[in-house]
């Protein structure tokens, strides 16, 4: 395919692409439910690790970009210039140039018509998408979603009906930073340099990261536990009372059961713990552990193992400990 139609086909495709990562769940973040979503498989924070591994692909990658094929993110892949390009062509034609008021016309129509928009795909990216369409349409004041998106609105409008690319040539933090990474060699180098000198080494990174995102989106669990504190040696009597409440969260996209095995609980115990669990998809369950303890078992410090299994075979370990003394 001929270098002229290769460019604006990535550039059309990037900038679709921006618009459809977050929708499909392909990279966002849900601030409200405290959970990512990674190539359509969702992560609580608890995982921040595969996050992280996330980004510091997309730094090194496009570090890498700036290293390997000089200023051409600009110009190939980053969408807000392929919109200001765009737009230019729309409103730069000999027509419009020679009935100025039309040409005004046109651009707050187009500013009005694409600030919401681009404003919307920016807050999907860590909110949900379909809360924050509902949340827009019934006009939720008091929801933080709704403010950064009334924000971003202004500042979009701005951006398409003034800045364009102004803001490409004098505040880009992006932009500037290739003019630092890129060298003479970058451009006519293209894809020799990943493969000498830095651009080897960045090559290396991104590989390694790519794998090592691969493998810990494979072997994640798929859920996450937590155990929190509750009733704390209250005398009932002849046993002192613990409760604690088992959390489960799960990030599949569907109904999963998990089997629950204690071990290190004395026999002479009065407990009543959940065995199963059924979790729906994508929300947390929460169940009560209650542990009766004897007196006989008092100024002895217990470390029960709670393992949590989902039926397709991945567990959590978790660790309680329970020092049981007398009530003064």
């Amino acid at each position: 395919m001929k270098v002229g139609a290769t460019r604006p086909l990535t550039q059309v495709g990037i900038f679709l692409l921006f618009f459809i990562v977050p929708l499909l769940d392909l990279f966002r973040m849900d601030l409200n439910q405290l959970q990512f979503y990674v190539f359509r498989k969702s992560f609580s924070f608890n995982e921040a690790y595969i996050l992280l591994l996330s980004v510091l692909l997309l730094v090194f990658f496009f570090v890498g970009i700036s290293k390997w094929f000089g200023r051409q993110f600009c110009g190939w892949m980053c969408p807000h210039n392929t919109f200001s390009v765009y737009i230019a062509k729309i409103t730069g034609t000999d027509k419009l140039k020679s009935s100025p008021t039309l040409r005004q016309f046109l651009n707050i129509f187009l500013s009005v018509l694409f600030a919401p928009i681009i404003a919307f795909s920016m807050v999907a990216y860590f909110f949900n998408p379909i809360t924050l369409f509902q949340e827009i349409i019934s006009l939720q004041w008091n929801s933080w979603a709704f403010g950064a998106y009334a924000l971003l609105v202004l500042f979009f409008f701005v951006m398409i009906f003034k800045l364009r690319s102004n803001f490409c040539r004098n505040a880009c933090p992006y932009g500037m930073f290739q003019m630092i990474l890129s060298d003479k060699d970058s451009r006519p180098g293209g894809f020799k340099n990943m493969f000498r000198g830095a651009g080897l080494v960045l090559l290396i990174i991104v590989v390694s990261l790519m794998g090592l995102l691969g493998f810990s989106i494979y072997s994640s669990s798929g859920f996450s536990v937590s155990i929190d504190k509750k009733i704390q040696g209250i005398p009932t009597e002849e046993y002192l009372t613990y409760t604690y409440g088992l959390s489960i969260h799960n990030n599949y996209n569907r109904k999963v059961t998990y089997a629950i095995d204690y071990q290190g609980i004395p026999a002479d115990w009065d407990v009543k713990v959940p065995k199963q669990i059924s979790v729906s998809s994508s929300v947390t369950h929460s169940e009560t552990m209650m542990f009766r303890v004897d007196k006989h078992s008092l100024n002895q410090n217990y470390s029960i193992l709670v393992t949590i299994r989902s039926d397709d075979g991945h567990l959590i370990e978790k660790q309680l400990n329970i020092y049981p003394v007398a009530p003064k």
